[in-house]
């Protein structure tokens, strides 16, 4: 059942303990973070089967949407006794089928020779211009633009204003355009600091507040040392493209692709799908980008054993212009280096010497 509807609602806000008892597990909430005087009540009720039982695994399914308020009253009431699921927006592979079969293994581990497609650069930039939210999938045919004006609206009134007690709603509507516009680059707090206005403590404190509740991702770069990755600067990306995009007013696949800002949302949306294809299968993507100081650079650097494995994400499938770069960190890397791919926008995947060329399409 969904707290949204009013009765139930009220039901679990004024008297819980005969809401748990109305409806006994297995059972599902969805929004309950609308009634949260039933967490303790759930916390007595998993306690006792797990006590009798030994078992009490599956007894409540929880659902929100709004992650702030839902967090607060789960690490007050379930510490312990909950495991807590972030799903993202919909993948490539859902927004084709809903009800898709995951294969075993992530796109990161998987290479599938045989794979081709007939989809264009067009369909492609249509995908990441919609986004990923399931109601722009739904077949009701919702305008993109209206849903991201209003979700923008309502995410602003109702997180950030209560997460931060932000008085003025435009400047933090400014801060995020400005990150939207600065995709796939190094983060210069201090630049939007002064761009904006605000203090750098300030802007800190707001990629944090977009950070949790999944709006944006810091990509961090790759070291050896883990506390190195810690302290430089990051790359921002968002993991939703569509949001990505109407706040930077691009809503045309055919006037996105011949726009300066083409290879960037393409980068912020395989990040992303990469990063879906990790999460669904509950596993911690574990990627970064590769930046050396002599300026040689790759977008994705992931360690799998004791391999680093490195990726060029671009939207041409030409592997000769990023061979250099790959010999260069053949040699720094030696026995090292693992796998080093080129993710594109091909229609198949190939091997070519000392490179793997990945299909987007191929991502699941």
């Amino acid at each position: 059942m969904s707290l949204d509807d009013p009765d139930m609602r009220r039901l679990a806000k004024e008297d819980p303990s005969q809401f748990i008892e109305r409806f006994p597990p297995p059972v599902f909430i969805d929004e309950f973070q609308y009634a949260p005087q039933i967490l303790p009540h759930i916390k007595i009720a998993v306690d006792a089967k797990a006590t009798r039982l030994r078992k009490a695994a599956g007894m409540y399914w929880l659902s929100g949407s709004q992650k702030f308020a839902l967090m607060k009253g789960v690490q007050e009431s379930l510490a312990g006794r909950v495991a807590i699921l972030n799903l993202a927006g919909f993948s490539l592979g859902e927004t084709a089928s809903p009800a898709l079969k995951l294969p075993k293994k992530t796109f990161l581990e998987s290479f599938n020779t045989r794979f081709t497609t007939n989809r264009t650069l067009h369909d492609l930039f249509k995908i990441i211009l919609k986004g990923d939210k399931p109601d722009l999938w739904s077949g009701r045919k919702l305008p993109a633009g209206l849903f991201y004006s209003s979700y923008i609206q309502t995410y602003l009134e109702r997180d950030v204003r209560g997460q931060l007690g932000i008085r003025d709603l435009g400047t933090f509507d400014k801060f995020m355009r400005l990150l939207a516009g600065r995709i796939g680059q190094l983060l210069n707090m201090a630049g939007i600091s002064s761009e904006i206005g605000v203090s750098i403590p300030t802007v800190k404190e707001w990629l944090t507040v977009l950070e949790r509740s999944d709006q944006i991702m810091l990509l961090q770069p790759y070291f050896g040392n883990i506390n190195k990755r810690l302290i430089k600067t990051p790359k921002v990306y968002f993991l939703d493209t569509g949001l990505a995009a109407h706040l930077v007013k691009w809503d045309d696949p055919r006037t996105t692709l011949a726009g300066p800002m083409a290879g960037q949302l393409f980068e912020n949306w395989v990040i992303s799908e990469i990063v879906k294809s990790c999460r669904f299968r509950g596993v911690d993507p574990g990627i970064y980008f590769w930046r050396t100081k002599e300026g040689e650079e790759f977008d994705l650097a992931y360690e799998r054993g004791n391999k680093l494995h490195l990726a060029e994400i671009k939207l041409g499938s030409s592997v000769e212009r990023i061979l250099p770069g790959y010999v260069k960190a053949a040699k720094k890397l030696g026995d090292r280096l693992g796998s080093f791919r080129l993710i594109c926008a091909s229609k198949n995947n190939y091997h070519y010497p000392d490179a793997e060329v990945v299909s987007v399409w191929s991502i699941r």
